[in-house]
């Protein structure tokens, strides 16, 4: 039987913008990208957020797409159409919000060029506006010279709601398309689930955190999320229990306090509480301000630890094994 997988790689750990320069290499300066790859066998590629981080996943997902086609043909007894099937990339895309350090990578992302691409986007409603409307202004002109429109990649769009769940039963099906339940949702053990909470701590239109469960595990992504006050009773309840919490920790006490505020991002101390409040095995600070350097965020994460022990700070090439 294929080996069952659940694997979490980060692309771009940075916030509000992409940022460079030597003071950026241990953590890098992309903006939100995390993919996660999870089920059994080759199993399904989800991605979290479109920020610039993106681009290099994009091209990398080619090359391993690629490689699988030209290690088909290799195979007398494959037909021409069981080569396209079988290596076609197959890709899920999850998008928080609407702001430009989460979909400024999206018209690079080369697997939208490619005619062996089917990508799924799924997003909230914005200003009154589906996912697609939201994707397809980017992506056209006078933004953009190329229109997402006329692209030869296999392209479907999804308006999620709140506490919608997103799944894929692996047990027995070669379905590569999932099925769509509301929370509570109980869950096969071969079952991945993808589920979406909502908050309004994040100006204008609020953001979507999702919970990705897989084989008993669980790994949470709350990015852009600010507790001016406590967190939020529903949020508690969505991340509890999850092996890894990924939070936005953009800013320094001092700096939220300063000139921060209701910027809808966390200070570490926010991200501590609501993994101490939830009950999570492991921290991961993300979201980082673009004007922090390493040493500065080598020193929030130290602080973080101090208020929770297992506490790290996400940067790009980072990979957590929820399996091991």
């Amino acid at each position: 039987m294929a080996k069952q997988r659940f694997l979490v790689r980060f692309w771009g750990v940075r916030g509000s913008y992409p940022t460079t320069g030597a003071h950026t290499l241990r953590h890098g300066g992309n903006t939100s990208c995390v993919e996660v790859q999870v089920g059994r066998g080759e199993g399904h590629t989800l991605i979290l957020d479109a920020g610039s981080g993106i681009i290099r996943l994009g091209e990398t997902l080619m090359a391993q797409s690629q490689k699988r086609r030209d290690s088909y043909k290799e195979h007398a007894d494959y037909a021409v159409h069981e080569v396209e099937r079988e290596s076609k990339l197959d890709v899920s895309l999850f998008i928080t919000h609407g702001h430009g350090d989460h979909l400024i990578g999206f018209p690079f992302f080369a697997p939208l060029f490619d005619p062996h691409t089917n990508l799924r986007v799924f997003g909230p409603q914005l200003a009154d506006q589906s996912i697609e409307q939201v994707v397809t202004q980017l992506m056209s002109p006078p933004y953009f010279p190329v229109d997402v429109r006329s692209l030869p990649s296999q392209r479907t769009f999804h308006t999620i709601d709140d506490e919608q769940c997103i799944s894929w039963d692996d047990a027995g099906t070669k379905s590569r398309e999932p099925f769509v339940t509301m929370l509570p949702h109980a869950m096969k053990r071969e079952e991945v689930c993808v589920a979406a909470k909502f908050t309004q701590s994040h100006p204008l239109d609020g953001a979507v955190i999702y919970r990705i469960e897989y084989a008993g595990r669980c790994v949470v992504y709350a990015t852009d999320v600010e507790w001016q006050h406590g967190c939020e009773d529903a949020f508690i309840e969505f991340v509890r229990g999850a092996d890894v919490l990924i939070h936005d920790a953009q800013y320094t006490t001092t700096d939220y306090e300063r000139m921060k505020r209701g910027f809808g991002h966390s200070t570490i101390e926010m991200a501590v509480e609501a993994a101490h409040i939830g009950h999570v095995g492991q921290l991961i600070l993300f979201h980082h301000e673009p004007v922090y350097d390493d040493d500065q965020l080598d020193r929030m994460e130290a602080a973080a630890r101090e208020q929770f022990a297992h506490t790290r700070s996400a940067y790009e090439g980072m990979e957590i094994d929820l399996l091991v």
